[in-house]
């Protein structure tokens, strides 16, 4: 098994040799066994260490609007953005997919979860235990086909029609002598396996801003509900999930399965995890008029002509559209200096005693380097009061 995900023995238990499966048999009845008393983890701490060097946690929604665009972008405005939405989601430094060192440290963790039910059965393992995996696999799947056709591939418009395209239904993982798909994880194992718990939905990154966010920590058996239902607070309370005068995320109606196929049930849903404003007008919706319109296919990323960023806080949800350039506190923020900043964040949250080899830390830091730009460069230190007393302690 591959070093980079190991699995820790809480309990000695007798793995039993796998039944051979019928091939008239769907993938979910494949993998629909389970053993409930069994109480062996799946380790992720590679994950962690990877997740929290790549990922940009911009904290809850605050429901702020991005800015109008200024009219002073010159040719860097390329498309539209949905100013409901930009300002929210987790985000992920796809430029790092240009980096050779760092892409093989992604394949090296993608395919060590793929081979680990060669070890150990899935059917060896408690529905939790198994849900966390399902959920990692898919997260880093898909990250892994991302770099893999790195930068031609348009996420946001496969996912825009994700049920129909090639990027989610091509059989790209072998798991168990089992050819899956994207889909066939989400749609046939996790959906049938999870019925009636439709917060499973919010496990799933999917590459863009309109969807549940990629998490900074991997998913973990024992934690995984927990996991979820914090993902699902965030996203519910985010004008990503809802909105005023009834309007919700277009993903429920494509989810519907996931609850029944009930609006009654998505109303209920959100009603469970609404904890601001817009209660009252979900609340005061008939179930079967919540206006299904909310969409964010933009890629979830930071750092190119195709996101608009230009200052980032990590504690509330501050991606400010690019096209304003602005005075904050006598210091000048544009998109020129946001790649500085974000490098200086990943790089901090690394830490020494990662799985890495030293050489592939060094590596995944190294890539977070200044981005440089045709027609000029301002650098941010937009620290935050606490990482300032830190350097000042350390001076």
């Amino acid at each position: 098994m591959s070093k980079l995900t190991t699995l820790t023995f809480v309990a000695a238990m007798t793995v039993l040799p796998m039944s051979k499966t019928l091939a008239a048999e769907s993938v979910s009845e494949i993998f629909a066994a389970s053993t409930q008393s069994s109480e062996l983890e799946i380790g992720y701490s590679d994950l962690d260490d990877f997740l929290g060097i790549t990922v940009l946690d911009v904290g809850r929604s605050t429901r702020e609007k991005a800015p109008r665009p200024s009219g002073n972008t010159g040719t860097r405005l390329k498309k539209r953005i949905n100013r409901l939405t930009a300002l929210e989601g987790n985000r992920i430094y796809f430029d790092n997919f240009d980096n050779e060192k760092y892409v093989e440290a992604l394949y090296a963790i993608q395919e060590s979860l793929e081979v680990l039910p060669n070890e150990v059965s899935l059917s060896q393992f408690n529905s939790n235990e198994q849900l966390a995996y399902w959920l990692n696999l898919y997260n880093f799947t898909l990250l892994k086909e991302i770099a893999k056709q790195y930068p031609k591939v348009d996420i946001g418009k496969e996912f825009s029609k994700e049920k129909k395209s090639d990027f989610f239904n091509d059989k790209v993982l072998m798991v168990e002598g089992q050819s899956l798909s994207l889909n066939d994880i989400k749609y046939d194992i996790v959906l049938n396996k999870y019925k009636g718990r439709e917060e499973v939905i919010y496990g799933f990154f999917s590459g863009v801003i309109g969807a549940p966010s990629i998490q900074t920590n991997a998913f973990r058996g024992k934690d995984v509900w927990r996991q979820l239902e914090k993902s699902a607070g965030d996203f519910v309370n985010s004008n990503r999930g809802t909105y005023y005068e009834g309007r919700i995320s277009a993903l429920y109606e494509r989810y519907s399965d996931f609850f029944g196929g009930s609006d009654d049930a998505i109303k209920d849903h959100l009603l469970s995890y609404l904890d601001d404003e817009v209660y009252s007008d979900i609340a005061n919706t008939p179930a079967d008029d919540l206006e299904m319109d909310i969409k964010d296919f933009s890629t979830a990323t930071i750092g190119n002509d195709r996101v608009y960023a230009a200052g980032v806080s990590f504690n509330n949800a501050a991606l400010i559209d690019s096209a304003r350039v602005e005075q904050r506190g006598g210091q000048t923020i544009s998109n020129f200096g946001v790649q500085n900043f974000v490098a200086e964040g990943m790089i901090s949250k690394a830490k020494l005693n990662v799985r890495f080899t030293p050489d592939e830390l060094e590596l995944l830091q190294g890539i977070n380097k200044q981005y440089q730009v045709t027609n000029g460069q301002v650098t941010i230190k937009d620290l935050q009061e606490k990482e300032m007393e830190e350097q000042k302690e350390e001076k």
